[in-house]
């Protein structure tokens, strides 16, 4: 096990990393340096505006769960919450254990063992629905595969945002059409008031002319 640590650092050695190497388990538990190591490997899955320098530990788990569900994931490693919670909290031993796999992914991918693995694409509506390793079906690279699940990917965050947006305006186009509904209601109402007589001024005038009529004296009769 020794041995293979002293490869792994030697590996690490290789790669161009900003942070200065100090303590392994310190210096990774952010997950910047790996970033930057799989960025040199899988320049089109790593995006790294999406991560920053964190202290915190609630910090750092954000930038392990980005990585994990954007990066990892894709080349077939997928970190449970326990290990990232380990890896954030720097415990010894455990960022070495995820470097031992991403250095032997990267050698595989290196050396072609990745490359041409065999794949059969199952469903005409999605291209990475179901994957089988059949050997009599068709060969698929997979960094072509890679590809095709990142791409789908950011097609169903884009659809999902879309989505929300729609979801947004369907809302506020209900509170209109509720909105209209009840000026219609009252312009209803003050219409029907002001059509009756007794509802206005000119109302008034006539109900007092006529409770005032009876007591009118008939000049006539007064002579």
């Amino acid at each position: 096990m020794d041995g293979d640590y002293e490869e792994l650092y030697k590996w690490i050695e290789e790669h161009s990393i900003t942070r200065p190497k100090r303590n392994i388990n310190r210096d990774f538990a952010d997950a910047l340096p790996l970033v930057e190591i799989l960025k040199q490997h899988y320049p089109k899955l790593v995006e790294v505006h999406n991560y920053s320098p964190k202290n915190s530990f609630s910090q750092k788990l954000i930038n392990w769960e980005t990585l994990n569900n954007k990066v990892l994931k894709k080349i077939r490693i997928t970190l449970t919450k326990k290990r990232i919670e380990q890896l954030a909290k720097a415990e010894v031993g455990v960022i070495e254990k995820l470097l031992m796999e991403v250095k032997k992914k990267v050698e595989s991918k290196s050396t072609g063992d990745e490359n041409y693995e065999v794949f059969y694409l199952e469903g005409s509506n999605s291209p990475v629905s179901k994957v089988h390793s059949l050997p009599s079906k068709r060969m698929v690279p997979t960094a072509v595969l890679e590809k095709m699940q990142a791409d789908l990917e950011e097609k169903n965050e884009a659809v999902e945002i879309l989505k929300n947006k729609v979801d947004h305006l369907e809302n506020l186009l209900h509170i209109k059409e509720e909105r209209i509904k009840d000026l219609s209601v009252q312009l209803q109402n003050m219409a029907n008031q002001s059509a009756r007589p007794e509802s206005g001024p000119g109302a008034k005038f006539f109900g007092f002319f006529q409770s005032n009529s009876n007591v009118v004296a008939d000049p006539i009769k007064n002579e």
